[in-house]
């Protein structure tokens, strides 16, 4: 449920800018790192996204939409890595993140290729939902048997060795960035802000949610009986 309304949004925010099936890949790409890095913070995600909330919600209302979508997300991202900088934290460092996030990354732009090559060969292209149900079942699959990998390959890159607070400072930034951009998408056009290409995106998001998260839910479904069925290991455990 989280993947559709970021993937759609970074395809919408896109496609107004002229980009046609190519978006997939991209959007693909961001919204499988974005993801990986979410569930792979764990404690400090959920800091994160509650900043960049509170901040996304206090530009729209308590600042009139003062603040427009691009302010808003940088304002989130600035309070949340001073927080990261500044507040340790006591559970486990997160220094596993950056390999999960490349594995997010590569997997989402594998898949986000082969949507966009199937889309651009189909007249009228495919549904949001068919995409998203691909989409997910697919990279799912491919991010659980390959991110051992990729953290692996991380850590000989040195991504790892990185000062602890510096990369959860970076974390958080990115999670509250994502926060405040995500409740301007989708609260924007019900308090008449800031008309503009980002209301263009926000508009077409709001069409197509529902068949997206539908198709995403299903194919999470999809991906995690495989992931049973043929017994990979937790992501967690790595």
């Amino acid at each position: 449920m989280i993947h559709a309304p970021l993937f759609i949004g970074l395809v919408e925010l896109l496609r107004v800018h002229g980009w046609s099936h190519w978006a997939y890949v991209p959007a693909a790409a961001l919204a499988g790192a974005i993801g990986a890095v979410l569930y792979g913070a764990r404690e400090i995600s959920l800091m994160a996204t509650a900043i960049g909330g509170v901040v996304g919600v206090g530009a729209l209302i308590a600042l009139n939409g003062t603040l427009g979508f691009i302010e808003s997300a940088l304002l989130a991202a600035v309070l949340a890595a001073v927080v990261g900088a500044l507040v340790p934290f006591r559970a486990r460092c997160s220094r596993h993140v950056p390999g999960k996030t490349l594995a997010g990354l590569m997997t989402g732009a594998l898949v986000g290729t082969a949507v966009a090559l199937a889309d651009s060969l189909r007249p009228g292209g495919f549904a949001v939902f068919a995409v998203l149900l691909f989409l997910v079942s697919v990279n799912g699959v491919l991010y659980v048997s390959t991110v051992r990998g990729w953290v692996c390959l991380s850590r000989r890159l040195l991504l790892e060795s990185r000062p602890c607070q510096l990369i959860e400072a970076l974390v958080m930034a990115l999670l509250a960035g994502v926060a405040a951009g995500s409740v301007w998408l989708i609260s924007g056009p019900l308090l008449a802000v800031e008309q503009g290409w980002w209301m263009q995106a926000s508009l077409a998001l709001h069409q197509d949610l529902a068949q997206a998260v539908v198709g995403a839910v299903l194919g999470g479904a999809l991906a995690g009986m495989l992931l049973e069925l043929f017994r990979f290991p937790w992501v967690h455990e790595f």
